[in-house]
């Protein structure tokens, strides 16, 4: 089964490459990041090596995520744009076979229909196989600038709201059977200088959550004040937070406060540094209690 699915992203991807230009242009990346977090008696360190590979309209990115036991993870993913239409598809090793999704995205403006299609291992690591499979439809409309909206729709997984983020850390969750689990709307507006969005979660029980947030961007220098709020399926308050961005080339920082009813939660301290082909980034996360997690990495571009 994995060297057929192997194959055919290899295929997909050989020929989305070929198929636009006699003289195909190449890109990629290489970065390498390392996580400290306490623990009670001592300190445990992760790190992921992430490798990138573009080839004109076609990309490969490869994830490696490792411990001090060794190999936690491996993320494959490859992709292709035709002219409208995204392709993407990947895998995950953890470090057996766990995980394969093909996700298709597209349409005309301003409407864009998708959908992802997932098949993942509910056993433990490298125990008796126990597959799963899900489904997840996308349905959205868009102006830039103005309103947009997106429906997700998920049968047999959970986690929606990591399709809407950038962090690769996070991922959708399957579970066991082929039936709704989830409804996740999407709502909001953008221009050159403000954004405000609400996302709203439903699931077989009702509403699960909601959440608010808007910001104002300044560009010149480059800084975002804004604030986010999530409420509960009672709609009490989940937690708060409120955010500044600024960046001064070559320097980037962002710092994000969370709040609860009981007060302070936590602080999070991003920085960049980014010169020529370098990048240079860091995340420190820490509460009254101290360190939570400190994340710094490294990203060569060629």
């Amino acid at each position: 089964m994995r060297k057929r699915l192997l194959g055919v992203l290899v295929v997909t991807l050989v020929w989305g490459a070929t198929s636009w230009s006699q003289s195909p242009t190449f890109s990629g990346s290489l970065g390498i990041e390392v996580a400290f977090t306490p623990s009670s008696s001592s300190l445990d360190l992760a790190s992921a090596v992430t490798l990138a590979l573009a080839c004109d309209r076609a990309e490969v990115i490869s994830r490696t995520e490792l411990s001090l036991t060794g190999l936690e993870a491996e993320h494959l993913m490859m992709g292709v744009d035709l002219d409208g239409i995204g392709l993407r598809s990947g895998m995950r090793f953890d470090p057996c076979f766990s995980k394969y999704w093909f996700e298709v995205r597209g349409g005309c403006c301003p409407w864009e229909l998708g959908g992802l299609f997932l098949v993942e291992n509910l056993a433990e690591a490298c125990a008796t196989p126990a597959y799963t499979v899900g489904l997840v439809l996308d349905l959205g409309v868009a102006w830039h600038p103005g309103f947009f909206a997106r429906s997700l729709t998920g049968f047999g997984v959970t986690g929606l709201d990591h399709l809407l983020d950038d962090d690769p850390t996070t991922d959708l969750t399957a579970v066991s059977g082929v039936w709704f689990e989830e409804e996740l709307l999407h709502l909001g507006f953008t221009s050159a200088c403000f954004r405000a969005d609400s996302r709203v979660l439903l699931n077989p029980y009702g509403l699960a959550w909601s959440e608010l947030g808007a910001s104002y961007i300044y560009p010149d220098p480059e800084a975002e004040l804004g604030a986010r709020i999530r409420l509960n399926g009672s709609f009490g308050l989940s937690w708060a937070k409120l955010f500044l961005g600024v960046r001064v080339p070559p320097v980037g920082i962002r710092l994000v406060t969370a709040f609860n009813l009981g007060g302070f939660v936590s602080q999070e301290v991003w920085v960049e540094v980014v010169f020529s082909w370098v990048r240079i980034h860091s995340r420190t996360q820490f509460d009254f209690g101290g360190l939570i997690q400190s994340t710094v990495g490294i990203e060569l571009d060629f």
